[in-house]
């Protein structure tokens, strides 16, 4: 009973912490992951978590993964305003493109350069895999964390803030896609090939992009008719898991389905978020069909359970077995910092945005959800397969990455803010 009484308290804390650090969010640009992540790390140091049954763990690591991704893409679709996304799209997916393969690159070639050096012992011809597959975990940018940010920085030019929006709703899906196709080819293919990579990303892509917007405009008119039922978004829920298990099921598990399905969450939510205007494109005059705004506030609540239970579930999960990991951890953050400044030199290049916006949108890379759940997720068996005297490396790694995104994203955003404001009292007109 008192075991019970224990997990109950600890959970009661989680919820607890996950509000206050909102709260805090909310009110001075301190992101709630830097609290939930030490939180975790004082339940998994007091508890010795990592000491439990490890059948256990990766049971309740890879069930919740599965129900993380579903959200966090459903939830970003839901949340994508198809006509800004449009406008933006050009700058944002240059922007998402260059800083997820630049983070990638540098990734490798620390990873690479730390094998051939001794540092880290693994074998020569896995450091590169080892790399790649990192660097696709902590490739992207968070967008519960720059979204609400970047709209509270009153400075900042609006195309700045929708770059930035792209930027982060479209590197979700990408490190989570890319991340289960090198685990396909590792597990299935015996190692990385791109051109294998490549033709798996361009099949996952295109049947979970074509299921999830059939789905979606089947889902519509049933959605808009049941509206007014009483938990009736719960049915919509519901529905978003069948449209990721049909989809993973219809290209296979072993073929990258689970690819598949989560990009038919995304477009599922897309479409759905967005019934109005995608009917209109269209050309359908029937009625406007649309997400009611309850069923977006109960969506996005889940986001934010699953998002307060990952981090926290991190935090745990960390040992620090090998200090050195957090040397390492501190050597690619730099790395990610030099391509986030190469990348929106390339991605603002002649395109007329000011210079405090480009510093913004320099310190505008936190890692988070994706990263964590991806992790935790193929972390183990990953490390089992490519470096076997390492077996925490991949969450010990990723905690020291996505505090210290966070740790960089405050301090810059609050450095530029400051800065701004004096520069504003000194010439008020």
């Amino acid at each position: 009973m008192l075991d019970i009484i224990s997990a109950l308290v600890v959970l009661a804390a989680i919820m607890i912490l996950g509000f206050v650090g909102n709260f805090i969010f909310n009110r001075t640009q301190i992101p709630s992951i830097v609290w939930l992540l030490i939180f975790g790390l004082i339940i998994g140091i007091v508890f010795n978590v990592r000491n439990l049954d490890p059948t256990l763990l990766m049971s309740i690591s890879k069930f919740f993964a599965a129900v993380a991704i579903v959200i966090i893409l459903f939830d970003g679709g839901i949340n994508t305003d198809l006509y800004q996304l449009f406008k933006g799209a050009p700058r944002g997916l240059l922007l998402s493109v260059t800083a997820f393969s630049l983070s990638v690159l540098l990734t490798t070639l620390i990873v690479v350069l730390l094998s051939a050096a001794g540092i880290v012992d693994m074998p020569m011809e896995n450091s590169v895999t080892t790399g790649l597959v990192l660097g696709a975990i902590v490739g992207g940018t968070s967008s519960p964390i720059v979204i609400p940010l970047a709209n509270r920085l009153q400075n900042l030019q609006e195309r700045t803030k929708m770059v930035l929006s792209i930027e982060s709703i479209i590197t979700d899906p990408l490190c989570i896609v890319v991340v289960l196709a090198a685990v396909y080819m590792i597990n299935f293919s015996g190692g990385l090939n791109i051109w294998v990579g490549v033709k798996n990303l361009a099949s996952t892509f295109s049947v979970g992009a074509v299921t999830g917007f059939i789905l979606g405009l089947l889902w519509l008119p049933v959605m808009y008719k049941m509206r007014r039922e009483q938990f009736s978004y719960i049915l919509t829920l519901a529905v978003v898991f069948l449209v990721y298990s049909l989809t993973t099921l219809l290209v296979g598990v072993e073929t990258g389905g689970e690819g598949a399905g989560a990009i038919s969450c995304l477009i599922f939510g897309l479409v759905l978020g967005n019934g109005k205007k995608i009917l209109k494109i269209l050309e359908y005059s029937g009625k406007k069909f649309e997400m009611d705004p309850e069923t977006k506030h109960f969506h996005s609540l889940t986001s934010f359970v699953i998002r307060t239970f990952f981090f926290v579930y991190l935090g745990m999960m960390v040992g620090f077995q090998n200090i050195g990991f957090i040397f390492i951890g501190i050597a690619i953050l730099m790395a990610l910092l030099a391509a986030r400044y190469i990348s929106i030199l390339i991605s603002t290049y002649h395109g007329g945005f000011e210079k405090d916006d480009r510093q913004t949108m320099i310190v505008m890379m936190p890692r988070g959800l994706a990263a964590a759940l991806l992790a935790l997720n193929f972390g183990p068996s990953l490390a089992k397969k490519l470096i076997p005297n390492m077996n925490s490396f991949f969450e010990d790694i990723t905690f020291v990455i996505i505090l210290g995104t966070a740790i960089i994203c405050t301090a810059g955003v609050s450095m530029i803010v400051h800065y701004e404001n004096k520069k504003h009292s000194l010439n008020p007109e």
